[in-house]
């Protein structure tokens, strides 16, 4: 159990002073820049009834920090993946991870999004769960289908590394949509 806590902290102070540094790809900066955007867009439409410049703030700070968590939990997830399938990858060094892990929270962020929107449209919770876990896992396999071509340019992916991958996006789109439900228990038995 220490070595598993040792390598995760090892993995995340490597992205993390890889990102600091400057020396990654340009488009990982731009997807940095892009997530900011969205971290304050999401910021502002949550903290709409009571628009503080402090909650902003802890809001957006927040949202940025699970962001660089999410990005890790996914180069973590690839990581693991790696070890669990065989001949996964071509080529698995830290580059090739963190663009899967890229992809992985690109994918989590619009399942995250479609759960939210569509928290209150389904009635029955199965129904929700499924649908989450079915746009969690097909969002997933089509992003490494539609980026081979550009941010996945040399790495070869195995069938059974990219479905393993799309499965636990699923699960974790699903465990998202669980926390919804969980979290606005609360707010709907106090009406």
């Amino acid at each position: 159990m220490f070595v598993f806590i040792v390598e995760i902290i090892k993995i995340s102070i490597q992205f993390i002073a890889d990102l600091i540094s400057g020396e990654l790809p340009g488009y990982f900066y731009i997807w940095c820049g892009v997530f900011l955007v969205y971290s304050f867009i999401y910021a502002c439409l949550e903290m709409r009834t009571r628009l503080t410049a402090a909650e902003l703030a802890e809001s957006f700070f927040l949202e940025c920090a699970s962001h660089l968590a999410g990005w890790i939990i996914g180069i973590l997830a690839a990581r693991a993946s790696v070890y669990l399938i065989e001949d996964g990858i071509s080529q698995h060094h830290k580059l090739a991870l963190y663009k899967i892990g890229l992809l992985l929270l690109i994918s989590y962020d619009f399942s995250a999004i479609f759960s939210s929107v569509t928290n209150k449209a389904f009635a029955q919770r199965n129904i929700a769960e499924i649908c989450a876990f079915i746009v969690g896992m097909t969002a997933t396999y089509l992003l490494f289908i539609l980026c081979r071509d550009s941010i996945l340019q040399g790495l070869i992916l195995s069938q059974t590394y990219v479905v393993t991958l799309s499965i636990l996006s699923g699960v974790f789109a699903l465990l998202y949509k669980i926390s919804l439900r969980t979290a606005g228990a609360p707010k709907n038995s106090q009406l």
